[in-house]
């Protein structure tokens, strides 16, 4: 059976439904695949910006885990990727700090030796490899796949796949780094603002120096940017700061779900 590349999935159903023939829709996050009785007819979204090594990356990274059987056991219903402070609507101005963890994901994957030495020295080639790059690449292996019919006259009803084997991988990387997190939350205490999946933020040289002391002592690696201000309102919080050339909005109240790829900076 040939594998066909599309660049327009939509056009291609259309042309099989307006034909009455048959085939079966595959979708994820970042691809959509259409099986027919001769072909396979693939896609990969344009809107994800991934270079074709960052692809082979996330490839690279389910077929290990699949071909090395690796299993992990995740508490998975407990894991906040997002976490903020009782706040006020207000803005904050002074002695305001972002510590955000060095590639957490990445790295914890590492250390449980859920990908190679290989793979993870490729993910961490920063000019090849893109920070949204590597979380997809780990987030996959928990990716939710939705299949749905054609029988050349109308459609059946839409099944969700999950990742059974290997999700439990992601959400013990993401277990290990919320549970860095809300470490970090306690020794910020009464400073703490909020933490968004692995950089934690707050509004006083004491919680900066305490975390960064805490994140050394334990091998942790890091790095500090200064925040010039912090505005909170009833639907977001708003970051400035030297390092982005435009305000980050963090929309806690708008996600009732977390997709990381989209809340990553």
């Amino acid at each position: 059976m040939a594998k066909i590349k599309i660049s327009n999935p939509k056009f291609m159903l259309k042309q099989l439904k307006a034909n009455g023939e048959a085939f079966k829709l595959v979708s994820t996050l970042l691809t959509k695949t259409i099986i027919t009785e001769t072909d396979i007819f693939y896609s990969v979204s344009s809107d994800s910006n991934l270079k074709l090594n960052e692809l082979a990356l996330i490839k690279s990274v389910k077929d290990y885990v699949i071909k090395n059987n690796i299993k992990a056991i995740a508490q998975r219903k407990n894991i906040r990727y997002i976490d903020k402070a009782i706040l006020k609507n207000a803005t904050f101005k002074n002695d305001l700090y972002e510590i955000d963890l060095k590639s957490a994901y990445w790295n914890y994957a590492y250390k449980f030796k859920f990908i190679s030495k290989d793979i993870y020295e490729r993910g961490n080639d920063t000019n090849k490899i893109s920070k949204k790059a590597r979380l997809i690449a780990l987030g996959n292996l928990a990716k939710r796949s939705y299949e749905m019919e054609f029988n050349g006259s109308e459609f059946g009803k839409s099944e969700i796949i999950e990742s059974d084997n290997t999700q439990d991988i992601f959400f013990k990387v993401s277990q290990k780094t919320d549970s860095v997190m809300t470490r970090l939350k306690l020794i910020a205490a009464k400073d703490y603002l909020f933490y968004w999946v692995d950089a934690v933020f707050v509004k006083s040289e004491r919680a900066k120096n305490e975390i960064e002391n805490y994140l050394k002592q334990n091998r942790i690696e890091f790095k500090t940017v200064k925040i010039d201000k912090i505005l909170k309102t009833n639907g977001y919080i708003k970051v400035w700061d030297k390092a982005h050339k435009k305000p980050r909005p963090f929309m806690f109240e708008s996600l009732k779900t977390v997709d990381l790829t989209s809340v990553i900076d």
